[in-house]
């Protein structure tokens, strides 16, 4: 899997962050990891976050249509913050050191997460989930509380 680029200078500016946040969307899908529409990611900034909008096409994006969200989320913007803006908020409630959060749709990690069971250690690079093993939420409908709950208990200790 390709590495992904250092920061470059700029990139911790809302612009840069911006610019960077779109590069790694298409980035996502070049690689296969994600297809078309599906998953999104946001990157903390100031007293919220830098999320990508809801049903645009990554490769049609521009760094104004990514959404500045409030942590209460409330937003004022033209589109729409991704359906599961609510986990991207929430773990960076609960997570106060994470500072990026990506949600894809690899096509081995879904078909595994549809079973409803944790992905057990049959790789080293599962250490860097912070367990023994990658934990499953439950299914519950996209972009709902109860999914952010979901997730972020899947998260807890890790």
């Amino acid at each position: 899997m390709r590495r992904p680029a250092a920061p470059t200078p700029g990139t911790r500016t809302e612009a840069g962050l911006r610019r960077q946040i779109i590069d790694q969307a298409r980035a996502l899908n070049a690689s296969g990891i994600n297809q078309g529409t599906s998953g999104n990611l946001s990157v903390r900034w100031a007293d919220g976050l830098l999320v990508t909008p809801s049903g645009i096409a990554y490769d049609q994006l521009q760094p104004e249509d990514i959404v500045y969200m409030k942590m209460d989320g409330s937003y004022d913007h033209p589109l729409a913050p991704s359906s599961e803006w609510r986990f991207h908020r929430d773990t960076y409630v609960a997570k106060p050191e994470g500072n990026a959060v990506v949600h894809a749709h690899p096509p081995h990690c879904t078909a595994l997460a549809i079973r409803g069971m944790e992905i057990p250690a049959v790789h080293y690079m599962v250490a860097i989930s912070g367990g023994p093993s990658v934990r499953c939420a439950p299914y519950h409908t996209y972009g709902t509380q109860a999914l952010s709950d979901a997730a972020l208990e899947a998260l807890r200790d890790r």
